[in-house]
Parts: structure tokens; sequence; C-alpha cells
């Protein structure tokens, strides 16, 4: 009974090795597996996006600062091999990594205004695409303000700059191309644009939108090769922003259905909710309703509107068409894209 004993745990400990032995190997495999995978996946992206045959938009955040299941305002443009990042709101950087998109390659980021949902993760984008392998300088464009800023993310972050560099050394974490520098400008007061980013025929526009009482704010305007794309930032019906987006290829603009926040600010009344009803009362005042950009879009002649930062979030086709795509096109008539996170718009060149 002994030996037989013996025998059988003998047997149990040897199918329990194997047993190990198969799984850890499995492991091995699949771990390898989803790193090239991951690896191989990341690679082609970086090189469709950077294709300079044409020009890629990602909207990589359409949402707002109303609780929403989108990813706070940014807009990643691709042009001519270069990566330029229109705003950084909530949740943008992670955002562009479940994307695949190369952020190692950014090589410049525009704000617009000084409102959180527009910049709350800019320094998380100066940190990680450094983290990530970038090996190039960074630079913050924005308005007067955007000194005071991104030193305030830089000094915040220092210590994360120095404990990287520490543990995994220059080779992996050059010290020279950590944080960001800022190219601070004043909109032109007259509604006119200057040129604030000039690079390989790439040229992008600044110019003074109207979000009072949020000075300074401002629109971008992108060119290159005869194309063009304006990025409204947050703005009222405005003239600026109609001469800035005549005959342009694409307006990736804000847009809000006032009727309907109206409605949410008669709600909050109805419950005698006094902060709420004052902030929706008062946020109807500086943003461009559907019916607004519609009207500007058709004036200004836009090839191309995308509508991205609505207020109201809406979910389904239903509540879409009704609250932005009908209000909407009843007045404009070119093109009308319904933006939603990662939306991915190519645009070739000649």
């Amino acid at each position: 009974m002994t030996l037989k004993r013996t025998k059988s745990h003998y047997f149990k400990i040897l199918f329990l090795l194997i047993s190990i032995f198969t799984i850890s190997c499995s492991w091995d495999r699949f771990v390898t597996s989803r790193v090239n995978e991951s690896t191989t996946i990341k690679s082609e992206v970086a090189k469709d996006l950077l294709n300079k045959d044409k020009i890629t938009i990602v909207l990589t955040g359409t949402g707002s600062p109303l609780p929403s299941d989108s990813i706070q305002n940014s807009t990643a443009i691709f042009v001519n091999g270069k990566f330029l990042l229109f705003d950084a709101g909530d949740g943008v950087a992670m955002a562009m990594e479940k994307l695949h998109l190369p952020v190692s390659e950014i090589g410049a980021v525009f704000i617009t205004h000084f409102h959180s949902d527009h910049f709350a993760d800019l320094g998380e984008i100066i940190d990680r695409s450094w983290l990530l392998g970038r090996q190039k300088p960074l630079t913050v464009h924005g308005p007067k303000g955007i000194t005071d800023l991104v030193n305030g993310f830089l000094k915040s972050y220092q210590l994360e700059y120095y404990y990287r560099t520490k543990h995994h050394g220059e080779a992996v974490m050059p010290s020279q191309w950590k944080g960001a520098k800022t190219n601070e400008f004043s909109p032109n007061s007259d509604g006119s644009s200057k040129i604030i980013y000039e690079k390989d025929g790439v040229v992008v526009y600044a110019f003074f939108v109207n979000h009072v009482p949020i000075e300074p704010a401002v629109g971008y305007r992108v060119e290159y090769k005869g194309k063009s794309i304006v990025i409204s930032g947050d703005t009222a019906d405005s003239e600026f922003l109609k001469k800035q987006s005549f005959g342009v290829d694409y307006l990736i603009s804000e847009v809000m259905n006032k009727s309907m926040i109206a409605k949410v600010e008669n709600a909050y009344a109805s419950i005698k909710h006094d902060r709420y009803t004052k902030i929706m009362k008062d946020i109807q005042l500086y943003h461009i309703d559907a019916t607004e950009l519609g009207n500007l879009a058709e004036e200004a002649k836009v090839k191309t509107l995308v509508l991205t930062h609505m207020i109201p979030f809406v979910k389904g086709y239903i509540q879409t068409k009704a609250i932005y795509k009908d209000p909407i096109q009843k007045v404009y008539h070119g093109e009308l894209i319904i933006g939603h996170d990662g939306k991915k718009i190519e645009i070739p060149l000649p």
C-alpha cells in the first residue's frame, strides 16, 4: 500500500509540474502575441496617419463640461507628417492611446481658451508624449495666459520628470525632451487672423472669437496645399468666425441647441435649484445655436460642417436628427458630419 501511494503521489506531482509548465508556455506565447499585435497596430496606424499624401482629422474628444459619455473637447490633425493637437480636455491623453495615435509624434498643441474642458489633460499630454518616446521639442500655442498655464503644469510634473529619468536613464528618458515650451500671442481685435505656426508648408492662423466674458478666446485655421480647416473653439454666433470660415473645406465647430438648454433651465427653475438655473441661463449667451451655425456655414459657403462639443450630448439617430441634424439642414446645404469620439475624416491631397 505504501509503494502504491508513493507512486500515485509521484504521478500527481509530475502531472502538476507538466500542467504548470504548459500553462506557463501558453502565457508566454499569449503575452508575446499581444505585444507583437499591439506594436504592429500602432506602427500601421502611425504610418497611415503620417502619410503625406493626405490630411487626416481625428475627433479625439467631442464632449463638453456637461456630464456625458464623451471625452472632453480635442481635435487631432495629421498634415504633411505632422501631428497637431487642438485643445486637450479631460480624458484626451488616454483616449488617444486607445485609438493607437502616435502620441510620441505630437509636435504642437493649440489651446483655444482657458475653460478646463479645453485644457484639463494638457499636463498628461506633455508628459505621456515624452514617456512614450517623444524626442522632439513640443510647443504649446495659445493666447495670453498660456505661458502661466503651461508653467503650472510643468511645476506640478517636475518630480515626475526627475524620477522617470533617474530610474530609466537618459538613453530611455532623455531629459532634454521633457516638458514643453510656449508660443503666447494676442489675437487681432478686428477679427483678422495672424500666423502663429508655419512649417514645411503647413500654416496655422489664429483669430479672435466671441466667447465673452471669456477673453482671450480664439479659433484656428489650418492650411496646406490648398486645403483649409477651421476649428471654432467656443464661440457665440460671430462675424469673425464667418469671415475666417469663408469657403473652407471643413469647419469643425462647437454647437448648442439652445431651445433644449432652455428647457433644462426651466426644469431646474421648477424645482427651485437656483444655482443650476443660473448656469443653464448663462451658457446660452456664449455658445452658437444649431440654427445660427447652419446659417453661418451656409453664408460662408463652408463645404463640410463637422459638429463637436455638442450641448446637450445626445444618443441615437432620433435624438441626433431632431436636436442637431434637422435644424442645421433646414438652412445649410453642404455636407454635415455629426462628430463622435474617434471619428476619422480623410482629405486627399492633389
